[in-house]
């Protein structure tokens, strides 16, 4: 339910004939201040305020709601007395303000007196009744300093009323939609009373909620007030990326035949546009949330993986020596059962969805060159790398499920490398919506497979494994736990998970409704994500489905055109042998010959293990002193993910289709000849005879079974005098300006939404619309809903979540479930952090503090001391 912000208030042309009656009563207000203030002017102090106005205050209130309070009841009569539009509008918007801080006040105090009730432990309070608590009183520190602003400036001579009416009113809405979500959160007190239960206890959905609560104004959270609840470091970080999705969207839905110049004139134009205007940025940032289907969220997110984002972490990152991008063939593996070293399981190929076959990329990165290592060679004498590492971090990034790979990951993985001195192998799976739900888990259940066999070649004697992922790769982590007690295989000696998301499915939590204020997890893009993945479109899996017969159908043709050319060339062998040829490795009396042991040695048991370790993975040459290898940072090109496309025909040799060009060239009969132009240009003599001619010299035709008016008379022979080419060329720079700097709508998934021809405009729409999908109750999908004999075999698990994330109450009961049985589990909730911070560690310190306390909580697990 999201309500368009109201109207400005005060146009002079539809409030002329009652601003003077309200001025005239604001008036009388401000002299009852004044002359009850012993004729002094009424003043803005933070601690001591007039005893008119203490005695308007209620009692209350509590000590900042109260500040606030007075602040507005000060500014509301020193505006009284203003008889301009601006002032009666700040007026009216102070006093608005002050009848939202009674109502947050009385709010904020019930939900206190319960909050405590979901936390995880005394020791660790958080949850998200706890979350709207701090995000309020964060709202009220941000509305007492532009009070603060304003009181310093009103008096001025270049005080800048309109732009203080903007934010006050901005900040009185904000406070107003607030209100709103804390009344949501009293209904879902009800439903879950006395029983400690943050999703409701599964009995009511998100539609009943949102049809039960008033509307909620999306666009004030993201407009001037964007970002207040955050520190300063990450406000700005935020911002921008506001600007950026905003101007971003502009250049992802104009037209095809738009060139790269057009584009980035658009760009430019917009990004300023959306600077000097926060409302319509919100208004295009709410609408992109609301109708931008799947691929806009990928490609906005894909910006990560450009070339230039790539070299970014191997010149400001921390140095590393190893980063190796690896592709794993797809065959089967066998490992020895956890409980019976004896007994081997076959580990299956990823298959789902796209087909068994496809390789799976892993990087490989360590701040050190160790013994073994893929692809680091020999070494001699001081060139030696050291010994193998005891343990190494098994990696899954995040994305939701539908972007991003471990190299837009990289920058804080270097950290880590850095600081956990151990392998760190990061996963990059196939993403949603090509490949959905399982298609991801079963690439990442593989890798480790694989990484369980070939420890040797990656640095490491795992004698510590660790899993650890962030949001979507934090699902797959402990998805990748369960698949391994489930095949009783070695599980991970430890799990990290960074705000993840434990349950895919929006069961109503009060830590999910932050997502309609969230900067970097909107709404719309968190249920599209949760979509694409767990509930893909039956159109998508038929497409899939297409995709594997096609990719079947082409393995069996290559399979037979293989063995007829195998069986061709044995029998050539066998039936015409040359008396020149000598066999390898012997000379012409044929004696053997001694291969020279100074060979790469990794090189031949690389050809002899073939395609059970890396057989794409260049090694670097060998041959005499290597002194020259010393780092792989600049390791490959970027990784671009496209949809997967198998066709089945046959591609055509550059001699034939060049041949077929010339031929149809020379050969093949124009149609636009001689005799075809004629019987046009007749057509079209005769058409304007054969039409009723309309009023005001217009003649109606018919064209493609639309109804077109051509202008005929005097204007089309004003083009030739100089007035007429003057205006000719006026409305061509306008229209070039226009296709310059215009805006494009954003098309939906609702046929609803196709007629929208500007998306700035304000749209209601309801949240609910976007639940309209069922999700399975896969234990893998949503660990939460595992079973308590699996997850009393996990490992010990250390949770890092935020206390404005809207995967915060899943971590919590994740939490508190394996605390119940008895598992070994620490939960940590870090404060004034974003949802995928980990990404923004060279840009703010305050996420540089949060990889921090990962690094800190990663250590722990790997029995190594902090340094």
């Amino acid at each position: 339910m999201i309500e368009a912000p109201p109207v400005e208030l005060g146009h002079a042309q539809q409030h002329n004939h009652t601003n003077h009656h309200h001025f005239d009563d604001n008036l009388k207000l401000a002299h009852e201040v004044t002359e009850n203030g012993n004729g002094k002017d009424a003043s803005y102090i933070s601690d001591t305020h007039t005893d008119t106005q203490t005695s308007c205050i209620p009692a209350e209130l509590q000590t900042t709601y109260r500040s606030l309070y007075a602040a507005c009841l000060e500014h509301a009569a020193y505006f009284a007395k203003d008889p301009t539009e601006f002032g009666q509008r700040l007026h009216a918007a102070h006093v608005a303000w002050q009848d939202f801080i009674v109502l947050a006040n009385r709010l904020v105090l019930q939900i206190e007196e319960f909050a405590h009730e979901y936390d995880f432990d005394a020791d660790t309070p958080g949850n998200g009744y706890r979350s709207f608590i701090y995000v309020t009183n964060a709202c009220i520190s941000h509305g007492s300093g532009i009070c603060k602003q304003l009181l310093a400036t009103r008096s001025t001579l270049f005080f800048r009323k309109k732009f203080y009416v903007k934010e006050v009113e901005a900040c009185s809405q904000l406070l107003s939609s607030l209100c709103t979500c804390l009344q949501y959160l009293l209904i879902l007190r009800q439903w879950s009373a006395n029983t400690g239960d943050l999703f409701a206890c599964g009995h009511h959905t998100a539609e009943q909620l949102f049809e039960l609560g008033d509307t909620i104004n999306q666009y004030c959270f993201y407009g001037r007030c964007l970002g207040f609840q955050y520190g300063d470091s990450i406000r700005g970080v935020l911002r921008f990326l506001g600007i950026s999705m905003a101007s971003y969207s502009e250049s992802y839905y104009s037209q095809a035949d738009d060139g790269n110049i057009v584009k980035t004139t658009r760009s430019l134009w917009t990004s300023g546009k959306y600077l000097m205007n926060p409302e319509l940025r919100a208004r295009r940032i709410v609408n992109i949330s609301q109708n931008a289907k799947i691929d806009f969220c990928k490609s906005f997110w894909f910006l990560a993986e450009s070339e230039l984002m790539h070299k970014l972490p191997s010149i400001v990152g921390s140095s590393i020596k190893v980063n190796r991008l690896i592709e794993l063939p797809a065959e089967p593996l066998q490992l020895p059962q956890r409980m019976d070293k004896d007994v081997f399981i076959d580990i299956p190929v990823p298959s789902a969805h796209l087909g068994p076959g496809l390789p799976v990329s892993v990087r490989l990165l360590s701040a050190k060159r160790r013994a073994g290592m893929l692809g680091e060679g020999r070494y001699r004498g001081w060139h030696k790398p050291l010994a193998a590492s005891r343990s190494i971090l098994f990696h899954c990034h995040g994305g939701g499920f539908v972007a991003q790979s471990s190299k837009s990951h990289e920058l804080y993985l270097r950290d880590w490398a850095v600081a956990l001195d151990c392998p760190i192998l990061s996963v990059d799976y196939s993403l949603a919506p090509e490949a959905p739900f399982p298609r991801a888990l079963e690439e990442v259940f593989y890798a480790y497979c694989w990484m369980l066999k070939n420890t040797s070649i990656l640095g490491t004697t795992a004698e510590r494994i660790v899993c650890a992922g962030d949001s979507a790769g934090a699902n797959l982590s402990i998805g990748l736990a369960l698949k391994c007690i489930e095949q009783g295989i070695r599980i991970p000696d430890g799990l990290f998970l960074a705000y993840c998301p434990t349950l895919v499915s929006f069961v109503p939590s009060p830590a999910r409704l932050l997502c309609l204020m969230d900067p970097l997890l909107p709404f719309g893009f968190m249920m599209r994500c949760l979509r694409a993945y767990a509930a893909p479109a039956q159109e998508q899996l038929q497409e899939n489905a297409k995709h594997v017969e096609e990719l079947a159908l082409i393995r069996n043709a290559q399979k037979a055109i293989t063995n007829s050319i195998g069986s061709a060339n044995s029998s050539r062998r066998t039936s015409i042998r040359s008396p020149l040829e000598i066999t390898p490795g012997a000379d012409k009396d044929g004696e053997e010959v001694e291969e020279d042991e100074s060979s790469d040695t990794f090189a031949s048991a690389s050809a002899s293990y073939h395609s059970q370790t890396v057989e794409r993975t260049d090694l670097p040459n060998t041959d005499g002193d290597n002194s020259s290898c010393v780092s792989f940072e600049d390791d490959s090109q970027p990784i671009v993910h496209y949809p997967i496309e198998i066709t089945a025909d046959i591609p055509k040799e550059p001699a034939s289709a060049a041949y077929i060009d010339s031929f149809l060239d020379k050969y093949l009969i124009d149609t636009a000849t001689k005799e075809a132009t004629e019987k046009e240009e007749e057509e079209e003599q005769t058409l304007p005879q054969q039409q009723p001619e309309l009023a005001n010299g217009y003649v109606k035709t018919n064209c493609s079974d639309e109804n077109i008016l051509i202008e005929t008379g005097r204007d089309l022979i004003a083009l030739d005098t100089l007035q007429g080419r003057w205006q000719e060329a006026v409305n061509n720079i306008t229209n070039t300006l226009n296709r310059y700097t215009q805006s494009y709508e954003i098309h939906g998934g609702h046929s609803a939404q196709q007629d929208v021809r500007n998306m700035d405009a304000l749209i209601a729409r309801s949240p609910s619309e976007e639940f309209a999908f069922d999700v399975p109750k896969d234990p893998f999908l949503s660990p939460y809903w595992a079973s308590d004999e699996w997850l009393s075999q996990l490992p010990e698990t250390k949770i890092l979540t935020l206390n404005m994330d809207p995967c915060l109450d899943d971590c919590v009961m994740f939490a508190k479930k394996l605390k119940r049985l008895e598992r070994q589990v620490s939960l940590e909730i870090l404060e004034g952090l974003p949802h995928g911070f980990l990404n923004f560690t060279m840009l703010s310190n305050e996420a540089m503090e949060g990889s921090k306390h990962c690094i800190r909580s990663l250590q722990s697990l790997l029995q190594m001391k902090n340094k």
